[in-house]
């Protein structure tokens, strides 16, 4: 009887424990899914989040999007360029309304351009922008400086495109130095950023996937598809290739219990098929737009005379990269493409 006296004793401490444990972890799931505001520190998974890249990007749903005290929006806009280019920047001044006690604002860097090439070559999607989000006490009348980043202006042909896309930022009252970077562009960037993931190194950072990078990083030309190569595993076919975040982060902070939540700028990710020697290329995911940023294209290099330029398939999504360019046969006069346009959003209550 003593001995079952103690087991359920020991049992009893047992499950306190777990219970405890239980909780602990509840307050930190709610913390993280409803944060904003709670005053919890959500560093490590402000930093998970942060850590997950497209297309595996399951643990932005973290990112908190309403005040954690509740309450719906009542009012929102955003900010940034409405004609069909979809590439400038925007800005206003943003007046607290009267009522009005809490914001989120979110905001998008532009994206990087891309290169043309020539003969047998081309050049990766343009790097995405970065992006935040922060959720704060506000007060009415408290005026706000609202900048959405402007992408690089022009498409190019056979010319130099290494242009970053611009950064996108509030100013204001309980921010500090909150913004998102604009997406990279420049080939050497993106091998750098992929080295880790290198069987062995050519020429430093001047070979891309088994190509040599030329134009001061605009493209790449002359396919070696059975050497390996920087930032390539194994061979040029039967390789998936993960999207890769780049330098381009975010930064800021809020008041005490107002975290700054985001998403590093992404390299893309690609796809290579033995049987029909295809490689193709999807955009990274953009926070927002989960369904709609992963533009692809393919194409095949046993198809003389291809080109798929940037042009061509050029979709309209906020801080998104410019559009990959390839081409076999020798094409020399295709055009590059440009990153898309930053933008500010704003919710209220």
């Amino acid at each position: 009887m003593a001995a079952d006296v103690l087991t359920y004793n020991a049992l009893q401490e047992i499950n306190q424990e777990l219970k405890a444990e239980s909780a602990a972890l509840s307050v930190g799931i709610t913390s993280a899914l409803g944060g904003g505001g709670g005053g919890a520190d959500n560093t490590d998974s402000i930093l998970m989040v942060s850590g997950a890249g497209a297309p595996n990007a399951g643990m932005w749903c973290m990112i908190p999007k309403v005040a954690a005290e509740g309450g719906t929006w009542t009012g929102g806009f955003k900010v940034c360029e409405t004609s069909n280019y979809k590439r400038c920047d925007a800005s206003c001044n943003w007046t607290v309304p009267a009522g009005t006690t809490c914001a989120r604002f979110q905001v998008w860097g532009a994206g990087g351009g891309s290169g043309s090439s020539c003969c047998c070559g081309g050049s990766p999607n343009g790097g995405s922008g970065a992006y935040a989000s922060v959720i704060l006490p506000v007060t009415a009348g408290q005026t706000y400086t609202l900048c959405a980043g402007c992408a690089y202006c022009c498409y190019t042909e056979r010319s130099q495109m290494t242009a970053d896309g611009g950064d996108s930022y509030v100013q204001g009252q309980g921010l500090t130095n909150f913004c998102a970077e604009g997406g990279e562009s420049n080939i050497y960037c993106e091998s750098r950023e992929r080295r880790h993931k290198a069987q062995w190194e050519q020429n430093g950072f001047c070979a891309f996937r088994g190509s040599c990078v030329c134009n001061t990083g605009t493209d790449y030309c002359s396919e070696e598809q059975q050497t390996g190569g920087l930032g390539q595993p194994d061979s040029w076919y039967d390789m998936n290739d993960q999207a890769t975040g780049n330098h381009k982060t975010f930064h800021g902070t809020g008041p005490s219990g107002s975290e700054v939540w985001g998403v590093p700028g992404q390299w893309s990710y690609g796809r290579y098929v033995c049987g029909a020697k295809e490689h193709c290329t999807w955009s990274p995911g953009i926070y927002g737009f989960p369904t709609s940023s992963c533009c692809c294209y393919c194409f095949s290099n046993e198809n003389s005379g291809c080109c798929f330029q940037a042009c061509y398939c050029a979709h309209q999504i906020p801080g998104a990269g410019a559009f990959g360019y390839s081409t076999c046969g020798g094409d020399t006069s295709g055009c590059a493409d440009i990153g898309r346009m930053g933008m500010v959003c704003v919710s209220y209550l």
